[in-house]
């Protein structure tokens, strides 16, 4: 149901069902399984189909900026100005007022965003919100045909469509939401009321508007008897939508396969299919969300919408998927998600987990997106198969294994390792231990996605090979509070250990405890200080020293047991546990088309390009256009087509002297690096691309083609 939250006792009965049918009570400690990834069975162009917000926007549609929504390319938006103060239609006393009138324009002004580029979504307007249905109606309400009575209701349709009309914003018109019983609509699903109004509404729609999509029926839950009964009542009146839409449900494959059984059945479609609302409040977090995503890419369900149990309605959050403006664990499975770029390609196996992987040439990596239905923990092996040569030198490949926890905000994904592995036979087994049945993963292989070795923070066991240990140091597993089961340690004055990282901060989380002693830690040969490890209570995994920010590159980190201790400590013991290691922040990437690209005379804007960032190319054949982007920072990197019909540009930064770059190439690379300057001082400077009229010989074409550029700090 829409997350204009109905009366409390319904909530309530709402969550109790939905806890006890679709997740368990808590974290289960599972079997290890494994997820087939086989790279070359490529599939379709991955649809984003899940990366929807309900009433994620403000009130006039310019939040979150653009810089939180872009990163995640959604698809759909839904709204209609529920709860906002005035209760539409129906406050105004069933005319158009001033009620009316705020809702309408939120509406419209919220899909004239999303609608153009750089998002190019699509948005379905609640109509039911701007008459005023979302719970908060009065007792005494007069709904649409009541007694038979649809003139009201006719009148107000009129309004609406005429005003969208004149807007000349595009919408989908989702007529009544849930319409079952769940305080939105109170006569009864499927009744001849109901039908009298569908009925009514659509006739008026198509009548005003006959190319206007219609969206419905939007039950509150996947429910294979009514939905059953609605195609027949609607295919014999003539008023069949032009997409078909529910919402949650305990697993959208099944589903959707359900419903075109049903389409199938009774003659209908095939429509194309919606889910306007996902995940119970309880599901929102990462591993459930990333599971459902990589339920959806089999589907053919074309987008779904996250739905909201809280911030209802304007508040900008991207129904909570925003904490205080900042992202969190939800926003980076999303923003993952986004990045599954390419063909989407084969994945089976696994028990209570599930993935969805994708195969990028261009982007230069392979990814899959793992998540769990249950909360379970355990270890889930990745098996990729039919690995290409182009992801291999010198027969390995970059793997790079990202944890996306529940955390309210999260700044970035923990990189839990990255190394170069070896591939056997073009195949590869990637385990990954799972912390916390909330947690999602990424595995990559070749270059990361946002969060891998470019940016965010590393999770290093004091058990991995970058640690060395002298003499006097021992192991102990099986240790259930410590970071992968492991305890190095040393009763010993004068042991030494070294942690060898690369990055810009390390901070060292040892055991605190009653019987510990006291440490010295230095990074590169600097002044040691010394850390007291005793405590009153146990915390075997707290950070107990942080390095100041370093430069970014590599370092060295030196720990030595000083065989002292506090007076209140029993004993000189030293226990490492793991490091946190920052990384370099990625960078910033900025598309071509996002403003500050300053584009002189001769350029166009093409929009709806499925294989470049945000859809948008900004494109000239004309000599000695430019365009120029100012940007502060250390580094560039220009994303520019490459292909057949491509010329060459002259590339400067600050004035300086220019590069020429042939984005001529006999195979399309629509988003690949073609230039990146030299390391900058830190500040601000001025990118320049300048159209040469001149080609390669093979070129068939006079085209320049932006796509993005890349920052770093």
């Amino acid at each position: 149901m829409s997350r204009a939250a109905p009366p409390s006792r319904l909530i309530a009965a709402l969550l109790l069902a939905a806890a006890v049918s679709v997740v368990g009570t808590g974290p289960a400690e599972a079997a290890d399984s494994t997820v087939t990834v086989n790279l070359a069975a490529p599939g379709k162009t991955p649809t984003r189909a899940g990366a929807g917000f309900l009433y994620g926007l403000t009130q006039n549609g310019v939040g979150p900026a653009d810089s939180l929504l872009q990163p995640l390319r959604p698809t759909l938006f839904r709204g209609g100005g529920a709860r906002i103060a005035g209760h539409g239609w129906l406050g105004d006393g069933y005319r158009a007022g001033t009620g009316y009138q705020v809702r309408v324009t939120s509406a419209i002004d919220q899909a004239r965003r999303v609608t153009a580029a750089p998002y190019n979504a699509t948005y379905h307007l609640l109509v039911s919100d701007v008459w005023g249905a979302d719970t908060e109606q009065p007792a005494n309400t007069v709904y649409p045909c009541d007694n038979g009575d649809c003139t009201n209701w006719r009148s107000f349709i009129t309004q609406l469509v005429t005003d969208v009309k004149a807007s000349g914003v595009r919408v989908r018109y989702d007529i009544w939401n849930e319409p079952d019983g769940t305080g939105f609509w109170p006569r009864g699903v499927n009744s001849a009321q109901y039908y009298q109004m569908w009925n009514t509404a659509v006739t008026e729609i198509r009548r005003l508007d006959p190319a206007a999509v219609i969206v419905g029926p939007s039950y509150s839950g996947y429910n294979h008897g009514w939905l059953d009964a609605w195609l027949a009542r609607t295919k014999a009146d003539g008023t069949l939508p032009g997409v078909l839409n529910w919402h949650f449900g305990n697993d959208p494959l099944a589903d959707s396969n359900d419903a075109k059984a049903i389409m199938s059945a009774r003659g209908v479609g095939p429509l194309p299919m919606t889910i306007d609302e996902y995940l119970f409040s309880q599901q929102q977090q990462p591993g459930y969300l990333a599971w459902y995503l990589a339920r959806l890419a089999p589907s053919d369900v074309s987008a779904a919408a996250h739905a909201i149990w809280s911030d209802c309605c304007t508040a900008g959050t991207l129904d909570s998927v925003l904490w205080n403006g900042q992202p969190t664990g939800q926003w980076w499975v999303y923003r993952a998600y986004a990045q599954l770029t390419g063909n989407l390609v084969a994945v089976s196996g696994g028990t209570g987990v599930a993935a969805t992987a994708a195969v990028d040439q261009g982007a230069g990596r392979a990814v899959a997106l793992l998540g769990n239905q249950t909360g379970q923990t355990g270890t889930t092996s990745i098996a990729f198969s039919g690995i290409p040569s182009w992801l291999l030198s010198g027969g390995r490949t970059r793997v790079t294994v990202q944890r996306i926890p529940d955390q309210s905000p999260l700044a970035a994904p923990i990189v839990v390792s990255s190394a170069d592995l070896t591939v056997t036979g073009g195949a590869l087994t990637v385990p990954v231990t799972m912390v916390s049945g909330t947690d999602a993963y990424t595995v990559t292989l070749g270059n990361p996605i946002d969060g891998g070795t470019g940016g965010g923070v590393s999770v290093v066991d004091a058990n991995a090979a970058d640690f060395t240990y002298g003499t006097g140091w021992g192991l102990t597993t099986g240790v259930a509070d410590m970071y992968a089961g492991t305890a190095n340690w040393s009763h010993t004055a004068g042991a030494t250990a070294t942690f060898r990282f690369t990055g810009t901060q390390v901070a060292l989380r040892a055991v605190r405890d009653v019987d510990q002693g006291r440490m010295t830690v230095s990074v590169d040969g600097g002044p040691p200080t010394t850390v007291d490890n005793y405590a009153a209570a146990r915390n075997a995994s707290g950070v107990v020293w942080t390095s100041p920010t370093l430069a970014n590159g590599q370092h060295t980190l030196t720990i030595v047991n000083t065989g002292q201790r506090n007076p209140a400590s029993t004993g000189i013991n030293i226990a490492l546990d793991r490091a946190d290691v920052t990384a370099a922040a990625p960078p910033a990437v900025i598309d071509g088309n996002d403003g500050r690209f300053v584009y002189s005379a001769g350029w166009g804007l093409a929009t709806g390009i499925a294989d470049m960032y945000a859809g948008t190319a900004n494109w000239s054949f004309t000599t000695g256009s430019t365009a120029q982007l100012p940007f502060t920072g250390t580094r560039v990197a220009l994303h520019a087509v490459r292909d057949v019909d491509q010329q060459i540009i002259a590339v400067s930064v600050d004035g300086g002297a220019e590069s020429l770059v042939d984005n001529y190439a006999p195979a399309r690379n629509a988003s690949g690096v073609v230039w990146t300057s030299p390391v900058l001082a830190a500040g601000q400077h001025t990118l320049r691309v300048r159209v040469t009229g001149t080609k390669h010989p093979a070129s068939s074409g006079w085209n320049v083609a932006i796509d993005s550029a890349d920052v770093t700090a």
